[in-house]
């Protein structure tokens, strides 16, 4: 994740227009020239932009010409970076005209200079605060779960909070690994969906049925996610960490012993599958995606969704998770 991308939730901004405010979140942030200074400054420093990086050099360029200039009397600014948390970048700065630069820029940069000790304090605080809250979220989500494995993760995989399943679990390594206090799944493609799902809900994007089946040697697990609530941004300016969105991962283990091709006969006789769909029902049932099944079969993904819905209706099930656990209970 780049410098943009960390320090891009701590914009707090005042006598800015709020539409150039949400351009800069969304788009101008990571396009600014001032990210390879910033990037590379020592937590603590302060700076004067006409010192390190005058605004004239980059004056011909997108930022300037959509961003900076058109908002009128601000080409000049003292800034100040702090390091937070896990390298959270809080940034403060204060732009004034160029014409005033000599008459406001020292000033400011001490101004920045004289709360810095105050603001650290401040920021400690915040990650304090915001640590308690989360674990107390977490431990919430975890207790309320206890009929199966579950554990608490941010977006980066770092684990936060687990119950006795998910503990028992993880020291078996027969579906979730961890390491260096993140979590892996032990099976490599339902590793990289769960890496997926996982950063796009920490995101706050939509994923629309966030659960994964997937089968070890030790058996076939499904993995369901959800994002837990936090606090709602537009009310929390005041604080200068913002809330992290913490992650629930609930892990059910569907049949512990491995499947052979002759597994899932009975289907046939029990639901009247014909063998194209017992087919498909073997590869979901080994972990694969409804693409990655429709790929080993050599049919388009199509076709393999119209012959899971007949699956689903001859099966009297109607989601995919629960035609694994039907499957898994045929043994």
């Amino acid at each position: 994740m780049n410098f943009a991308e960390r320090s891009l939730n701590f914009l707090a901004v005042r006598n800015i227009d709020p539409a150039f405010a949400k351009s800069f979140r969304e788009h101008f942030a990571y396009i600014n020239p001032w990210i390879p200074y910033w990037s590379g400054a020592r937590s603590g420093i302060a700076a004067l932009s006409e010192e390190v990086f005058p605004a004239r050099n980059f004056a011909d360029t997108e930022f300037y010409n959509d961003w900076l200039r058109p908002q009128k009397d601000v080409e000049a600014g003292a800034g100040m970076k702090i390091v937070g948390d896990r390298g959270e970048t809080i940034q403060f700065i204060m732009n004034f005209p160029l014409s005033l630069s000599e008459t406001y820029g020292k000033a400011a940069v001490e101004v920045l200079r004289r709360v810095r000790g105050n603001l650290e304090r401040s920021i400690s605080l915040a990650r304090v605060m915001r640590t308690s809250v989360e674990q107390a979220v977490a431990a919430a989500a975890v207790v309320e779960r206890n009929q199966c494995a579950a554990f608490v993760v941010e977006g980066n995989r770092l684990m936060r909070e687990a119950n006795e399943k998910a503990l028992q679990s993880f020291s078996s390594g027969r579906a979730v690994i961890v390491r260096n206090d993140r979590c892996f799944m032990a099976n490599a493609d339902a590793d990289a969906r769960f890496g997926l799902m996982l950063n796009n809900l920490s995101q706050g994007v939509f994923t629309d049925g966030a659960r994964i089946t997937f089968r070890t040697s030790a058996g076939a697990w499904q993995v369901t996610m959800a994002a837990l609530p936090t606090a709602d941004p537009s009310r929390s300016n005041i604080s200068l960490l913002p809330p992290r969105q913490l992650v629930l991962v609930l892990m059910t283990q569907l049949n512990p012993a491995t499947p052979d091709a002759g597994d899932l006969s009975a289907l046939s006789a029990i639901f009247a599958l014909t063998p194209s769909e017992i087919g498909l029902c073997r590869r979901l049932f080994l972990g694969e995606s409804v693409s990655e099944a429709a790929d080993r079969l050599g049919i388009t993904v199509e076709t393999a969704r119209t012959r899971l819905k007949s699956i689903l209706q001859k099966t009297g099930t109607s989601r995919q998770g629960q035609l694994m656990l039907l499957l898994s209970r045929l043994k």
